[in-house]
């Protein structure tokens, strides 16, 4: 049982909430008026400008510590055990009141940045998503209070939503898992950086310096005679294969390198510990977030992998949780760096019920969609000629358009036709599952009992083929599959009698 005294009477944050708010309130002023500083230090002000502008600054400085300190005494919450209600209120102009019913919680996780670590304070953020009430931050809070309420809300929201009979499985399911970490060190961040997809990076750099270049046009037009006259000196080098190669190379390994930035920066101190019936992720270096898993919430589990991260025992998860509309990329979370082990021990946790089943269908789509998916890849190409052979934008003999074209034919068409053949939709006795992709290999998995409703359209062109697009919708994200035969109908309406069904929560 709680303790009905905890937190039942007003609570203010941390001491350090005080500094938190007044920096946080000055880095604001600073993108409202770097301007205006900006200005000022290029315009040689006069003595006097400076003076008044030291004054307004230091006036402005007195007075966000005033309407800091305002702040951190009218930001109070407590815990109501009458109404069931967490309570927050805050606003130094005016006062905004927020109560969430128990039963409203979805999550409880923590948040810090780089200045709430310096300081030692967390952030506690309650998160109400699947209501149109957005999340409640309490910004500056010590690890053990942020520990221990969310211990007490998590466990009010248990008492209020769970059944009986579900809170009984839930319990006996979590004595019977059996505790264990797993950390992703700074070797294993290396590998993740090193195999991800750096195509993005690479194009950002491309995109880069592209933009310097016009930039630099712009400004030197009138002494750019002279430098092409120098360029031309050197074209022969210029457009050797092998500076073009070893430029590729210099970019490739710079797209690398801020891959393997971006995931130190979002992934670093990765680690998973599940104990009994929770498991906690936390990670990340600039914001370091800790969240607490739960089956309940789990709507639908992805996890990807590439062959070259196969080879290396890596594999990524992603997981959706239970959010509403307009909450559901904030809902996502990205697990990478994981080991076979350790993504059987994952789905062991949140699929707690899961067991061979002798009822095992898979379904494939029609080759209408290779044809289609062959035919969107063909228009490059068509662009490709046109311009070739409209225009004088592109100046190539026919044999090199002709080797060009054969060859983006040869390599579309043959990657085409393997990811066709990875996608299939497997449906079970309690779950659904999609496989796709040929290089980004993706196995999507949801429980029947979590779909919310399911669209099952037909295009007109899909008609002579019986065939039709399904979609399953749940509150983390829709699993999609198209160009199926009508054949999987029958089992779509069983997999609506298992939603309907089921007296499970799931919220």
């Amino acid at each position: 049982m709680m303790n009905p005294e905890a937190y039942s009477t007003t609570q203010h944050q941390s001491i350090a909430g005080i500094l938190l708010i007044y920096l946080s309130s000055l880095y604001k002023l600073f993108r409202m008026f770097w301007a205006l500083g900006a200005y000022l230090l290029l315009s040689s002000p006069s003595k006097t400008t400076l003076i008044y502008t030291g004054l307004g600054l230091l006036v402005l400085l007195v007075l966000t510590l005033i309407y800091s300190y305002l702040y951190y005494r009218r930001f109070i919450f407590y815990i109501d055990y009458e109404r069931e209600e967490f309570i927050l209120e805050k606003g130094v102009f005016s006062t905004e009141n927020t109560a969430i019913p128990f039963d409203k919680i979805q999550q409880v996780y923590f948040k810090r940045s780089i200045l709430q670590r310096l300081i030692k304070v967390y952030s506690l953020v309650i998160d109400t998503a699947g209501s149109n009430q957005k999340e409640v931050e309490i910004k500056a809070i010590s690890g053990e209070d942020a520990n221990r309420l969310s211990k007490i809300l998590l466990k009010a929201k248990s008492e209020k939503t769970e059944t009986e009979q579900f809170g009984k499985e839930s319990t006996i399911e979590g004595e019977s898992q059996e505790a264990w970490t797993h950390k992703v060190g700074v070797f294993t961040l290396l590998k993740i950086g090193i195999s991800t997809n750096y195509l993005r990076g690479l194009s950002l750099i491309f995109v880069f310096v592209m933009t310097i270049y016009n930039r630099i046009n712009t400004y030197f037009e009138d002494r750019m005679e002279d430098v092409e006259v120098y360029v031309s000196q050197f074209s022969g080098v210029l457009q050797s294969i092998g500076f073009l190669a070893m430029l590729f190379v210099l970019l490739l390994l710079l797209s690398i390198s801020i891959t393997i930035i971006e995931v130190f920066i979002k992934y670093y101190g990765l680690k998973i510990q599940q104990n009994k019936d929770k498991m906690e992720v936390e990670m990340g270096l600039k914001t370091n977030t800790k969240v607490s898993l739960q089956p309940r919430r789990l709507q639908l589990m992805r996890i990807k992998t590439n062959p070259v991260q196969g080879r290396l025992n890596l594999y990524e998860a992603q997981i959706s949780l239970s959010s509403s509309e307009n909450e559901l990329q904030k809902n996502k979370i990205k697990i990478p760096g994981l080991g076979k082990e350790i993504v059987k021990r994952i789905k062991y946790f949140l699929y707690p019920e899961s067991s061979e089943s002798s009822f095992r269908t898979i379904f494939k789509p029609d080759k209408l969609l290779l044809f289609r998916k062959i035919s969107l890849a063909m228009l490059p190409v068509l662009v490709f000629l046109s311009l070739w052979y409209f225009t004088d934008f592109i100046k190539l003999q026919f044999w090199a358009v002709l080797v060009l074209a054969g060859l983006y034919i040869i390599a579309v068409v043959s990657l085409q036709i393997l990811a066709f053949k990875a996608r299939k939709l497997i449906v079970t006795e309690e779950f659904l599952q999609k496989k796709k992709g040929f290089w980004n290999k993706t196995e999507e998995t949801l429980e029947l009992f979590k779909i919310q409703s399911i669209s099952v359209k037909q295009p007109i062109w899909y008609r002579r083929r019986n065939l039709v697009n399904i979609v399953f919708h749940t509150a983390g994200g829709d699993l999609r599959f198209y160009a199926v035969a009508k054949e999987v109908l029958p089992y779509i309406n069983y997999v609506l009698y298992k939603a309907e069904v089921t007296s499970k929560n799931w919220m």
